[in-house]
């Protein structure tokens, strides 16, 4: 069997690249299948996580116009025009025999045309809870023509009015790994990208709240993105001492294994990747209960805690008792082992084959 996989970039530090990455080593690793990645456009830049050397790569070149609404669709439509152009080409060439596809907006109603003997999966990996009703009524028609479209869970299917939808979560490589507590630090730790959705800015006022009071304690956040207002919001609170900004990074699960403590704040999450390696870094887990991702993954008060969203005061209460209850985490941690199972990379791929090999039969 021959995959395509359609997606922006891979370049980048984030959840979609470093899922799309493992899928692609799972793909030709675990069941032998030739696998072709199309990236729409790279920018010439390195790959920050590694991809098996049998994957066959294209770049097609294709710069989106970025703006907002309908203004956005019409800029795009000579791009959208050469995706489906050169994309029909190198699918008709590779003889794929399955399209996957990550991408959103406009490139999302083009890719169901191109080759249309070929089955199309639509992936899509944010939340949905805040999406346009009336934009979705018009590109449903369209969305209904792919094969599947595969959401992170349950409660995401709740937003979307089609009848080709899936349901499988994203995966934790179940690498071996050793951890010792001796090597482990006073850190709470957090990751994403800087921007509003993942509301870092929270986690500087909530660990005012309580920093006076766990002096031996620091913040540690990996991202890129608009530094200055958040460096702006540290400096504001006087927690440059205990709250640091490092720069996004591929081994961010080797700088788990040095905290003992996860944070996540985000705005909304479908499947947060990052709290099944911060299980897999065996960290306590505490986080917004975000729509939808955390509750689907952590279960409040067994395995982390879940906190109302942009609750930030029952937060800081939260990670106060985290950090003073040494006995709490680490029964928070055991209880974790059970659901790395059930997101393990042999799981959730066979999951992805019994799709696609339903698909074709």
């Amino acid at each position: 069997m021959k995959i395509g996989i359609l997606v922006y970039r891979m370049s980048g530090i984030g959840g979609i690249e470093r899922i799309t990455a493992e899928k692609i080593n799972a793909w030709i690793e675990m069941f032998g299948y030739e696998v072709v990645l199309i990236t729409k456009n790279e920018l010439n830049h390195p790959f920050y996580y590694e991809i098996n050397e049998r994957c066959k790569r294209y770049n097609l070149n294709i710069q989106a116009k970025l703006s907002g609404g309908i203004t956005q669709y019409i800029k795009n439509i000579p791009e959208g025009l050469k995706l489906f152009k050169e994309l029909k080409k190198i699918a008709a060439a590779e003889s794929i025999d399955v399209l996957f596809t990550t991408v959103i907006g406009f490139d999302s109603l083009i890719i169901p045309f191109i080759q249309l003997k070929i089955p199309k999966i639509l992936e899509i990996h944010r939340s949905n809870y805040s999406y346009n009703k009336i934009g979705w009524f018009f590109k449903n028609p369209i969305i209904n023509r792919y094969h599947k479209v595969v959401v992170l869970n349950e409660n995401e299917t709740d937003y979307y009015n089609l009848k080709n939808l899936a349901v499988i979560p994203n995966f934790v490589s179940n690498e071996e790994i050793q951890y010792s507590k001796s090597t482990k630090k006073n850190i709470i730790i957090s990751a994403g990208r800087i921007v509003n959705e993942k509301q870092f800015d929270h986690l500087v006022e909530i660990w005012a709240i309580i920093a006076d009071r766990n002096l031996n304690w620091e913040v540690h956040i990996y991202g890129d993105g608009n530094l200055e207002k958040l460096k702006a919001k540290i400096a504001e609170n006087k927690l440059e001492k205990s709250f640091k900004i490092f720069a996004g990074t591929a081994e961010i699960k080797s700088k788990m294994q040095e905290a003992k403590v996860f944070a996540l704040v985000s705005k909304s999450e479908a499947f947060p990747m990052v709290l099944l390696e911060a299980m897999q870094a065996e960290l306590a887990i505490i986080s917004y209960d975000s729509p939808h991702g955390p509750k689907n993954i952590i279960t409040d008060g067994e395995d982390g805690f879940l906190i109302p969203l942009n609750d930030k005061a029952i937060f800081a209460k939260k990670l106060h008792v985290i950090i003073n209850t040494p006995q709490l985490r680490d029964g928070f941690i055991q209880k974790q082992k059970v659901k790395l199972d059930l997101f393990s990379k042999e799981n959730v791929m066979n999951q992805w084959n019994n799709l696609v090999c339903g698909i074709l039969n």
